[in-house]
């Protein structure tokens, strides 16, 4: 049997490599929808578009553009619940961690353990 102790380090360990993945796969669509942005504002150039903000509204106005943003808003959303998942777990080491005071208190005071 696993001490409940490794679990909970395990536990810990798993989310902070979901959280791991989470970061490289919205560093990843972060990074994808400004090079589509890029692109976009230079097919606007071609265009005619000459102002900055001539060309981010052409961009913008694009099925690409809103798929970039909407994958990207998708992964801070993976990212947002991986780290819900870090916050779980250490909250659970917190938990067990006041019980196991409390047993050690009473076991003290009282002489009797009622972990068994």
């Amino acid at each position: 049997m696993i001490p409940q102790d490794e679990q909970f380090a395990e536990q810990i360990r798993q989310a902070g490599k979901e959280i791991k993945a989470a970061e490289e796969d919205l560093a990843r669509a972060e990074a994808f929808e400004k090079q589509q942005m890029a692109k976009l504002m230079i097919e606007a150039q071609v265009h005619g578009h000459k102002s900055a903000a001539a060309q981010t509204v052409y961009a913008d106005a694009t099925e690409v553009m809103f798929n970039a943003r909407l994958e990207r808003g998708a992964k801070k959303g993976v990212l947002a619940a991986a780290k819900a998942n870090l916050s779980a777990a250490e909250t659970k080491v917190r938990v067990w961690q006041t019980q196991m005071s409390i047993y050690k208190l009473e076991n003290r005071t009282y002489g009797t353990d009622r972990r068994a």
